[in-house]
């Protein structure tokens, strides 16, 4: 009975023994079990079929790197097509100057906010505000949710553009109604010019805007940047 109780006793101390060295070791060494059953149990590393099997339907609106590939022809938001845009708007505000250009903003439907997303220029002697902008539309919707994934991601495919007239940003931000030169004719006026206007993604004659008549130069942000917006009521004027 004696041996017994020491060949028990054996068993016991070898198996703690076991478990101390075990929870002695670094962690690195200690996860690799645990690691293949992570690796085991996660079923779904592709974006894209994460987004199908998602319960939100706007998922894939607010996941750029989930959706499908960039539509818009000569103005879908690649690479290739933002530089060449850039370039063209350069050259037209160079020879045509600020009073062909237009600051863009994007709207979220029933926010007051409107984020300044970049700017537009046209050879306006050719082509119509409204033909240029929808002409643009795909590549400034799609930079707008990626400039602002929070605010704007989710709105993808429902985003509202607005313009303003050319380099007004300080102008815009300043805007009180009812401030001074507020009243008056002249103060109407220089309110009216400070209302944003609301442009249509589907336009007529889109297809006779050549790539060289109309370019969009798109706004960034550093890391520590805050964005820029401006409040205006549904209609775009100026909040009372």
């Amino acid at each position: 009975m004696k041996h017994l109780h020491q060949l028990l006793f054996g068993i016991w101390l070898s198996t703690l023994l076991e478990i101390s060295c075990f929870t002695s070791l670094p962690l690195s060494s200690r996860k690799s079990k645990s690691l293949i059953v992570l690796q085991s149990k996660n079923t779904s590393t592709d974006p894209i079929k994460e987004a199908e099997e998602s319960d939100d339907p706007n998922y894939l609106y607010y996941r750029p790197q989930a959706r499908a590939a960039p539509q818009g022809g000569a103005f879908a938001y690649t690479e290739p097509n933002i530089r060449r845009s850039a370039e063209t708007f350069k050259m037209i505000r160079e020879i045509g100057g600020v009073e062909c250009t237009n600051d863009v903003y994007a709207r979220s439907p029933s926010r007051f906010e409107y984020w300044y997303i970049g700017k537009l220029a046209r050879t306006d002697g050719t082509v119509g505000l409204r033909e240029a902008v929808a002409k643009c539309w795909n590549i400034m919707e799609e930079h707008a949710v990626r400039l602002r994934p929070v605010e704007l991601g989710r709105e993808f495919g429902n985003l509202e553009i607005w313009l303003a007239n050319g380099d007004t940003e300080l102008e815009m931000s300043q805007a009180v109604a009812g401030s001074d030169g507020g009243y008056g004719l002249d103060g109407l006026k220089k309110m009216e010019a400070m209302n944003l206007k609301k442009m249509e993604k589907n336009v007529e004659g889109i297809e006779n805007v050549k790539i060289k008549e109309v370019g969009f130069m798109c706004e960034y942000v550093t890391n520590t940047g805050q964005g820029f917006f401006i409040v205006r009521d549904d209609q775009g004027r100026v909040m009372q």
